[in-house]
């Protein structure tokens, strides 16, 4: 046991010094990361500021090791040792906490960075790329298991020494952050690197488990899933119609799925599935139509989005993979992989590429067209707000359309702007009551009283309602029509708030929360009678010690001397 401990222990200090000879500017990113860290413990920094800092690290330590292994030791390696330079001006950079939040980072950190490294290798051969892709990923892995495990074993030992002899003191918490500061920033990738050397070039090979997998569970429900996708078609060619929309997630997910499960085809020495994985560019070609024809119908529908976007370029990747592995020679993971770096690069950093303008100029081009349509543009392209006549309830679909694309392009206030439109209140206020709720947010809300032959009060939030506000709410919700039951619901004459939790978190009996509206408006609902403005907007506005609820709606029954509450529709809620 002695032995095998320090043969071990051997095995790590030999590796350590070698990582540290081979991958010295990795490991110097490393150490700067660990001493940020442990700086902004000791000096009590911010920890915003801390994230910011150190949210450059990963990129410039993804592309120090890609040049690394391209340069090896010939005359390119001088430009591995001056990478690390852009990180200093950028650390100083005023744009950096912008940066750090918007989707450029994100792409870079998540898609750019794991395609360099594969992309680093020059695996040509498939069987290589897919063993050189499994090694970086399994050194990570692995590099997190093992730093974890030795982390909550020391944890283990620290805290229980510390309870068990009652010691005491800052210094606890101390060592607590350090080791955690160290196991994190410089371990994982000292063990990151010490495998993924000692395994570079090595051919990996799938055990008992990925056969089984593969050969019973994951490749026979690709083939069910691929008849299903054929019966459909089918269905489309003898019915004569379009598929839905949402056929194109369908099939994507599907393709991406058979590709991945083809590539790790390469590490199975049992392949079951042969016959269907080299054929597969062909059986894809008419799922490859139907995901097509459902993204042109559902972007001519309802524009682009961000969302969207990223499904063209990435439905434009899946078809090159597919056409490329219609033949043998040019069937090459690389070069995917190649086009997919390029293309997440443009969409990153290309300004006129970026999702959220192409997004805002589709939906422009969007409410534009269906605007003009209902003759509701003046000849300076700005929306003409004259109430909406009831002959027109009729185009409310068209209506509800360029709703939608209003309401995300209001996220670009230039944008915005040219349509001469302060906020959407403004719009939402030119329709009858009956049609607003319908255009505003894509049903109709309709409320039956038992109370046939009595009398109904609808108490609706004007479009200009100003109310003041409150200090002392830590949470705000908003948009709860659009969660569903899982937002709130009024059942059994009682209003419960859900907010995606499984039990309700705040319960209102509807005759209790109607007589203290009622109560505080003064309004009366005797016959005939109709609240004014300022009864309206007290009766919308309920205030308790816990919370506070802003109605964008109240249905009132009211027959002989009986009053209840028929239906409610919340526009927010404040909780303390």
């Amino acid at each position: 046991m002695k032995a095998k401990l320090e043969l071990y222990l051997h095995w790590l200090r030999e590796g350590a010094v070698r990582v540290v000879r081979s991958y010295p500017v990795e490991m110097l990113l490393a150490l700067y990361a660990c001493v940020w860290c442990l700086l902004t413990y000791e000096l009590d920094w911010s920890g915003n500021d801390l994230f910011e800092k150190l949210a450059p690290v990963p990129l410039f330590f993804a592309l120090a090791l890609a040049l690394n292994v391209l340069a090896g030791r010939g005359p390119w390696r001088r430009v591995y040792w001056v990478c690390w330079m852009p990180i200093v001006p950028l650390t100083l950079w005023s744009g950096l906490e912008a940066w750090v939040e918007s989707a450029p980072y994100f792409i870079s950190v998540g898609i750019l960075a794991p395609l360099l490294l594969l992309l680093s290798l020059r695996a040509v051969q498939n069987d290589r790329f897919v063993s050189g892709a499994i090694i970086w990923l399994r050194s990570g892995l692995l590099a997190f298991v093992f730093v974890g495990v030795a982390l909550g074993l020391f944890y283990a030992i620290l805290y229980s020494t510390t309870y068990i002899f009652g010691l005491e003191g800052k210094w606890i918490e101390h060592v607590a952050v350090w080791a955690a500061s160290i196991g994190e920033t410089l371990g994982v990738p000292l063990l990151f690197l010490m495998m993924a050397d000692r395994w570079r070039g090595a051919e990996c090979r799938g055990g008992r488990i990925l056969e089984v997998l593969l050969n019973y569970i994951v490749t026979p429900a690709l083939l069910i899933y691929t008849a299903i996708l054929y019966l459909y078609m089918a269905k489309i060619l003898f019915t004569w119609s379009l598929p839905e929309g949402g056929v194109a997630y369908m099939a994507f997910g599907f393709t991406m799925t058979a590709l991945a499960v083809k590539a790790l085809q390469q590490l199975s020495e049992k392949r079951m599935y042969d016959w269907f994985f080299d054929r597969f560019s062909l059986v894809s070609l008419p799922v490859l139509v139907l995901f097509w024809i459902g993204v042109v119908r559902r972007t001519s529908e309802y524009g682009l989005t961000e969302p969207r976007v990223y499904l063209l370029v990435c439905g434009s990747l899946m078809t090159l993979c597919v056409l490329l592995f219609l033949s043998q020679r040019t069937g090459r993971y690389l070069w995917v992989c190649l086009a997919a770096w390029v293309s997440f690069a443009a969409l990153a950093y290309v300004p006129v590429l970026e999702p959220e303008h192409v997004a805002v100029k589709s939906q422009m081009q969007r409410a534009e067209r269906i605007a003009r349509s209902l003759d509701r543009l003046d000849a300076d392209g700005r929306l003409m707000l004259a109430p909406m006549p009831l002959a027109d309830t009729v185009y409310k679909t068209e209506y509800r359309r360029l709703y939608e694309s209003l309401d995300y392009i209001r996220h670009d206030s230039a944008a915005f702007s040219r349509f001469g439109v302060k906020n959407l209140d403004d719009f939402a206020a030119i329709f009858p009551d009956g049609m607003r709720d319908y255009v505003k947010w894509g049903y109709d809300y309709e409320y039956v009283s038992s109370y046939d032959t009595g009398r109904r009060i609808d108490v609706t939030l004007p479009a200009n309602a100003s109310f003041e506000t409150v200090a002392g709410y830590s949470r705000y919700y908003t948009n709860l029509n659009y969660w569903g039951e899982d937002g709130y619901r009024f059942d059994n004459d009682t209003l419960g708030f859900w907010l995606g939790e499984e039990q309700p978190v705040l319960l209102i009996p509807g005759a209790e929360l109607l007589s203290a509206q009622l109560e505080k408006s003064g309004f009366v609902p005797a016959e005939d009678a109709v609240p004014t403005d300022g009864q309206t907007l007290r009766l919308l506005d309920y205030r308790t010690e816990r919370c506070r609820i802003v109605f964008e709606r109240l249905d009132i029954s009211h027959e002989d001397s009986l009053t209840t509450l028929s239906g409610v529709l919340v526009h927010s809620l404040w909780m303390r």
